[in-house]
């Protein structure tokens, strides 16, 4: 999906809080595109307010939604604020809108969360720049039936039947999560390598296991040598594990 871009559509959100917790989320999986549609009316009334308090002459109502978008206040400062669905989802070839299906029968095809990657390839060629939409409604109600007759598809996150509502900002924290998922992912810090044993050490590891059941039983079992050296090789012990093994092996045996 190296030729496609995303944009993050929230319609009608009514709380500040949600707000920022969306665009952390976005930040946390390298999105950064995102518009607002209608919002609630009080909440973006301190729009054009400002507090002496808040630092910079910022607007109160940035300074609310920074504390719960830590690291994304750049999000919010860019976010593209529309009056109509229309407007914020114009620039998108690809239109999805989330929800839970509760109580609803879509009139869309619906995509369940982890099919999004192959479904986003299929519609739409490769080779070509193009914007997919994620529209998130309200926090009450979600989509309305009209709302979603702007989309192209329903993207379900499949969730138990008897509590299928997610939290705005977890549910773009999900679908961001999926879509970045595979995409080069790699962890932030790796175990490093460790040196495994030479095939002498093992050696010696095996003799001490003779020794040790020699003097415990009066036989050195032998006949099993073979498994004992296939067990240990197969549980890839590192260098420093067999170290421990051979002392405590000599321990049990009296010797240091």
């Amino acid at each position: 999906m190296k030729d496609l871009s995303f944009k993050v559509i929230l319609s009608r959100p009514r709380n500040p809080d949600n707000i920022g917790a969306a665009a952390r989320a976005m930040a946390n999986f390298g999105f950064g595109a995102l518009a607002v549609v209608a919002p609630h009316a009080p909440t973006w009334k301190e729009t054009a307010a400002t507090a002496a308090t808040a630092g910079g002459g910022e607007p109160v109502w940035l300074m609310e939604r920074a504390r719960a978008a830590v690291g994304a206040a750049d999000i919010i400062r860019s976010a593209r604020i529309c009056e109509t669905l229309a407007e914020a989802a114009s620039d998108c070839g690809l239109l999805l809108g989330t929800s839970a299906l509760q109580r609803r029968t879509p009139n869309r095809d619906v995509v369940a969360l982890p099919e999004l990657a192959a479904f986003i390839a299929d519609r739409l060629p490769a080779g070509k720049k193009q914007k997919v939409g994620l529209l998130f409604g309200t926090e009450r109600t979600g989509l309305t039936n009209d709302e979603l007759s702007y989309c192209h598809a329903v993207l379900n996150i499949p969730t138990r039947e008897k509590q299928p509502s997610i939290n705005l900002g977890q549910s773009v924290a999900l679908v961001c999560y999926e879509l970045r998922r595979g995409q080069n992912a790699v962890p932030r810090a790796v175990r490093p390598a460790l040196p495994a044993p030479s095939v002498q050490e093992t050696e010696r590891v095996i003799a001490e296991i003779f020794a040790l059941l020699e003097e415990v039983k009066g036989s050195g079992g032998r006949e099993h040598e073979a498994e004992i050296r296939r067990a240990l090789l197969d549980a890839r012990l590192t260098k420093g594990a067999m170290g421990v093994l051979m002392t405590l092996l000599r321990r049990a045996r009296g010797r240091k």
